[in-house]
């Protein structure tokens, strides 16, 4: 857990350099975390340095990269009670994007890491399990102060042009947490884990792909959280 001067250490070093840090959280597994933060983190870096770190002991995220051909995005790997001094390193070597993935995993390491980061988002299935489980790790985000969203992964297909009758209720039964849906949605689609499956991720897998564009528009939102021209970035809308 944080203490005192590691927050103070935080607050510092996010506004005395340009590295901002994209946290993927969420207690509960198989909500999409890894998957979030490996397709992510190629889809943001075409303009950009980007530093992955794997804090889930698993290290799913470090083995992808480490298959790759390509040496993008850096990779580290961290425990999560170790972020701030993980994030401390990293800023001294030069801006750029921080994307963390995290584990399953407990309230301390939860609160440690969406204290240290700029946006946080939690991925979120539109089951109901998933939904109700979600409400712990937005207590523990708002708890932060951290600007948050929760996106949608795993959805049906939708049908017509709206959103399917199970997204569209999923999102409804989200507005009950006080956060923010991002309006993009990451379907259920196997190209997703193909991709990552051959070192690769779906934007340069099959870049023509629904599941490519679903992963552009998310890294769109993203971007326009983390890169405000204000100062200060203002509360987040319902819906972004």
């Amino acid at each position: 857990m944080l203490g005192l001067h590691d927050i103070l250490a935080t607050m510092v070093s996010k506004t005395a350099t340009g590295t901002k840090v994209l946290a993927l959280l969420s207690q509960k597994g198989g909500s999409g975390k890894t998957t979030l933060a490996t397709h992510l983190a190629v889809a943001l870096g075409k303009s950009r340095r980007v530093v992955l770190v794997d804090t889930d002991p698993q290290r799913s995220a470090a083995a992808w990269a480490r298959a790759r051909e390509s040496r993008l995005p850096e990779l580290v790997e961290a425990a999560a009670g170790a972020i701030v001094a993980t994030l401390r390193t990293i800023r001294a070597t030069g801006p750029g994007l921080v994307v963390v993935d995290s584990m399953p995993s407990v309230q301390s390491d939860v609160s440690s890491i969406a204290r240290a980061s700029n946006f946080v988002l939690i991925p979120c299935r539109p089951s109901i399990l998933d939904l109700r489980a979600v409400g712990g790790t937005v207590k523990l985000v708002k708890e932060a102060r951290i600007p948050a969203a929760i996106v949608l992964t795993a959805v049906p297909p939708a049908r017509g042009f709206g959103e399917a009758s199970k997204t569209a209720e999923a999102r409804k039964a989200l507005a009950q947490y006080g956060l923010p849906v991002v309006r993009a949605t990451i379907g259920y689609r196997t190209v997703l884990a193909d991709a990552l499956a051959a070192g690769l991720a779906v934007e340069e897998f099959d870049p023509t792909s629904r599941a490519a564009a679903e992963i552009r528009n998310l890294a769109r939102i993203v971007e326009m959280q983390l890169w405000q021209d204000a100062p200060a970035a203002p509360a987040l809308p319902r819906s972004i």
